[in-house]
């Protein structure tokens, strides 16, 4: 039940309502006196009742939530780390040597093998499977997998993959065992998953035998409350314990105040609108070169981020990825030369109503964004702003994200602006790989390039980092050119505890959050 100093906020704050609250966190019965568990608000919920961990996005949340893991984890430095492989290496160009760590056990309590390592792979190619997974499938592209002994296998892989140890830190990469009626999710991480609500609520407990020494919170409840200003009454009625995204407004206030327990790092994360290229207005190069010109990125980040959020994007990659960002491009803020470049278009205003003309027709741009992120409604509200200085109209509108994508490639609307982590495994083939290759499941702009398509094969080829940087740095480049994707800003985290939080930080990859240390304060 909510406490009455939340149910009073409601009451007060325009345009939200008594339902917006439906999703907090109410203790869980396995929370006994003295135990502790921590209540955590995040943006988005579970995408079902049992989120197999290797299906879809599922893992992000299992991985963050200590439930699943991976045989290769990322450092905060974003290098590749031990995690349930104790050592890997490459042997050949499509050969990898992985050796388990010994005496890792399965929340059933049976203990990690080979066999099981390779049984939960293979489930990510079985249609119809809850860990069925298309798109990992590709990014990891395994011919085969050979059980060497008990502790170790070797991966073969279709293609040469300088990205293949790399994509085995991917969150959906988990290794589990099957599930059964008492455990509908048997993983191998310091947290038992319990039980979960469809975009709701996702409830863990700790696992006592848990190979990196038992946790020190008995419970987890994390809660989806996609309005982060919810979240952040929340924390303040004392419902939950932290919000992972915080409102930047918000966040800014508490710095400046000097109060709360406040947490913030740069991420991986781009905030970017995905273009439909394939067909309507926004398949004219010179209208997107436009548009990205008319965006005054300096002024979108402190509207939207209150100067605590994050940077201005110059490229797809952020700082934060220092071995593969393109140092040397920008993505300038000139309006002069985005009008020049449409008027030499003939993308003009013909007849006074202060509307440029494609084809004929006035341009009107339907652009979509969708909820939990704080940072999302009001850059889509300014970008408005801007386009029209520019004389293109756009229609804008807060919608579901996979509604959203799916609108996008059908051509029912012209840009969708979204925020991923450009490099949740630490290598730069995930992002581009994923969005922009020709014909990927994500590509819903509908563009295809060759040279893009040749220099990602090549990146992934290549096992010479200064090659493969080379081939990464000219991907960026096209990327800019070409822009099936405008790059806005790089995000910053910011989260909020109340105080009691203990071991917790934000991981530039944002795929990580559960360790055995977090704990919350008596």
């Amino acid at each position: 039940m909510l406490n009455r100093k939340l149910k009073s906020a409601v009451t007060v704050m325009m345009g939200l309502g008594a339902m917006a609250f439906a999703n907090l966190a109410v203790m869980p019965e396995a929370a006994l006196a003295g135990e502790k568990t921590l209540r955590v608000a995040i943006p988005f919920g579970p995408k079902s009742s049992v989120p197999d961990p290797r299906a879809r996005q599922n893992g992000w949340l299992s991985n963050r939530a200590g439930v699943s893991e991976t045989l290769i984890g990322l450092g905060y430095d974003m290098t590749m780390q031990p995690r349930l492989a104790e050592s890997f290496e490459n042997v050949s160009p499509t050969e990898w040597r992985v050796k388990l760590r010994p005496g890792v056990k399965f929340h059933d309590g049976s203990v990690m093998t080979a066999a099981d390592v390779k049984a939960s792979f293979e489930k990510i190619d079985v249609e119809g499977h809850p860990g069925h997974n298309p798109r990992l499938s590709r990014l990891l592209g395994i011919e085969e997998i050979v059980v060497e002994d008990d502790q170790t296998l070797l991966f073969k892989t279709k293609k040469p993959s300088s990205a293949f140890l790399w994509s085995l830190t991917e969150p959906s990469a988990a290794v589990l065992k099957e599930g059964t009626e008492e455990l509908p999710l048997i993983g191998t991480g310091p947290y038992i998953f319990v039980s979960a609500e469809t975009e709701k609520r996702y409830e863990t407990r700790k696992f006592a035998d848990y190979w990196g020494g038992e946790p020190k919170l008995d419970h987890i409840v994390m809660d989806a409350l996609s309005d982060p200003s919810v979240a952040a009454l929340a924390l303040q009625a004392g419902d939950v314990d932290l919000v992972t995204n915080y409102p930047e407004p918000d966040f800014a206030k508490l710095k400046e105040e000097g109060k709360g327990q406040l947490f913030a790092a740069p991420t991986t994360r781009l905030f970017f609108f995905q273009v439909r290229t394939a067909d309507g207005p926004l398949a004219n190069k010179a209208l997107r070169q436009a548009i990205s010109l008319g965006l005054d990125r300096e002024t979108i980040v402190k509207a939207s981020l209150s100067g605590v959020g994050g940077e201005k994007a110059n490229a797809i990659f952020p700082g934060t990825m220092a071995s593969w960002a393109n140092t040397g491009l920008s993505l300038d803020y000139d309006p002069a030369k985005a009008a020049a470049l449409l008027d030499e278009a003939g993308i003009m205003d013909t007849n006074g109503n202060g509307i440029r003309e494609l084809d004929g027709e006035d341009i009107s741009l339907k652009l979509r964004s969708y909820e939990g992120r704080a940072a999302l409604r009001p850059t889509l509200e300014i970008t408005q702003a801007m386009l029209q200085q520019l004389g293109i109209n756009a229609e804008i509108a807060m919608a579901e994200y996979d509604a959203n994508n799916e609108a996008l490639k059908a051509g029912d609307i012209d840009m969708h602006l979204q925020a991923w982590g450009t490099a949740p495994l630490g290598d730069p083939n995930y992002f581009p790989s994923t969005l922009v290759e020709s014909g990927v499941s994500y590509n819903f702009s509908g563009y295809s390039n060759p040279e893009l398509d040749e220099l990602l094969v090549k990146g992934r080829e290549s096992f010479d980092d200064e090659v493969r940087k080379s081939h990464y740095d000219r991907i960026q480049e096209i990327i800019n050119e070409d822009l099936p994707l405008i790059p806005v800003f790089h995000k910053t985290q910011v989260s909020v505890g109340n105080g009691k939080v203990e071991g917790f930080q934000i991981h530039p990859a944002e795929t990580y959050f559960v360790t055995v240390d977090l704990d919350l304060a008596d």
